[in-house]
């Protein structure tokens, strides 16, 4: 019985030794969690429409989040913006955003002079070395020169130069 204790305890030591070694020869394994980079872009104020004016400053804002466990490094800014349009950042880039944290960007939209009213799609762009992120909205211009306004504006002067013709040539005799 006493040997049967002794080769219990033994096993029971041996087996102690052994995880050891298994977990001392893999530290890593055990202990790593998996990297997992996520960049998120959602723009201030959350609304879908925006609306803005042709030829003034529009300032809007972004948050740029990292939901990833990994640092991000070197985020550029851009946009997919509309001809003759100018989108400007600040800042331009950030060198490093730690996991889990955030920072709001500035950004400014100058429609050119002659642009039109209606809707127009933009789409601001994060690229950084370990992944991209981007955000869309759709931006409204409802004072600026429209061809309808112009074709109105002639339809309604022909119809009273019409109207003058007409008096004068058919008028009270």
């Amino acid at each position: 019985m006493l040997k049967m204790m002794v080769s219990k305890k033994v096993l029971w030591l041996l087996l102690l030794i052994a995880g050891l070694l298994v977990c001392l020869g893999a530290p890593d394994a055990l202990l790593a969690q998996e990297t997992k980079v996520d960049l998120s872009l959602s723009l201030f104020p959350d609304s879908y429409y925006k609306k803005i004016v042709p030829g003034q400053d529009n300032a809007l804002y972004v948050q740029v989040r990292n939901n990833g466990t990994s640092a991000i490094t070197n985020i550029r800014f851009s946009s997919d913006k509309p001809t003759g349009w100018v989108v400007e950042f600040k800042p331009v880039s950030l060198d490093f955003l730690g996991a889990g944290s955030s920072q709001t960007i500035d950004f400014n939209i100058v429609p050119g002079r002659g642009t039109g009213r209606g809707d127009y799609n933009l789409t601001i762009l994060a690229d950084a070395n370990e992944t991209r992120a981007a955000a869309s909205t759709v931006l409204r211009i409802e004072s600026g020169t429209s061809v309808w306004l112009w074709i109105g504006v002639a339809v309604g002067i022909l119809v009273v130069a019409g109207f003058i013709i007409i008096y004068l040539r058919f008028g009270r005799k």
